[in-house]
């Protein structure tokens, strides 16, 4: 039988040298029917051009849309020859047999929508992520073995079943980044897909940065909290807004950036704010 066909979406905003990495260890993978093109939020640091030096198709956006519009935008115009779409991060490395391992695990059931690899730091090679656990009125919880139950897979390197697109649509703009992959997972498994993660496929997963540790918590805790209440209720929203009130007091205490940005995302949350936001840092 031929080999599924699979495009791989990479979705670039400045991400320098490490979007080169990726790319060239994308080029070098075993996988034969695989077709790489590069999303480009906006890039004003250069890395626009990588693709283009590497022989890989870039689709420019022209600004930021973040992570749900970006992806949602290349998704309305897949061919017909398309059966899974990977989507990645720029900050990964990606060993030759990695797409392999993960297509011939979801290739083995219909019902598996999603397949993930184990995220291993690119710097100490530690487990990263082996997938995630998220329970009502808890923030999602990344585990650290493979061998652990998981209730979704992190959407830094995420392998999509073409007909989950076509059962429950994309990814929802109104989170824009962070949570969007736990949210996009659990409306499938309402439609009968599965996540599962390949153990025996992996990526390197670089740190990101500090200033977008503290921007991220701002994402974290607004989208948390629409998750929560699309999900599980108002009374799992109370709860989880108790502990994320009470990490971003211990954050502010400790001097911690982030803190300002967790009592910002509660703020928007409780006025009704989605969609993608713009910080100093990311403007």
């Amino acid at each position: 039988m031929a080999s599924p066909n699979v495009l791989v979406l990479v979705l670039n905003y400045n991400a320098g040298a490490t979007l080169e990495a990726c790319l060239r260890s994308l080029q070098a993978s075993t996988y034969p029917t695989m077709r790489i093109v590069v999303l480009d939020n906006g890039s004003s640091d250069g890395s626009a051009e990588i693709p283009k030096r590497l022989g890989i198709e870039v689709h420019p956006h022209g600004e930021n849309l973040g992570y749900c519009a970006a992806y949602n935008r290349a998704f309305k115009g897949l061919g017909a020859n398309v059966d899974f779409v990977l989507l990645s991060n720029p900050d990964v490395d990606v060993p030759p047999p990695t797409i392999e391992r993960m297509v011939a695990v979801a290739a083995a059931d219909e019902t598996i929508g999603f397949v993930g690899p184990v995220q291993r730091h690119a710097d100490t090679r530690t487990v990263r992520s082996a997938g995630i656990r998220w329970r009502c009125g808890r923030l999602p919880r990344h585990v650290s073995s493979p061998a652990e139950a998981i209730d979704a897979l992190e959407g830094a390197f995420l392998l999509v079943r073409r007909t989950v697109l076509e059962a429950v649509g994309g990814l929802d703009e109104a989170l824009a980044l962070n949570l969007e992959d736990v949210d996009w997972q659990l409306r499938a498994r309402g439609a009968g897909y599965r996540s599962v993660l390949a153990p025996e496929a992996e990526i390197l997963h670089h740190r990101p940065g500090i200033p977008r540790i503290a921007t991220g918590a701002y994402f974290q805790t607004r989208n948390a909290c629409i998750v929560t209440a699309r999900h599980c209720g108002v009374r799992a929203v109370k709860r989880l807004r108790r502990r994320l009130v009470a990490e971003g007091l211990a954050a502010r205490i400790l001097l911690r950036p982030r803190g300002r940005f967790i009592a910002e995302g509660l703020r928007d949350f409780d006025a009704g704010v989605t969609g993608m936001k713009r910080f100093g840092s990311d403007a």
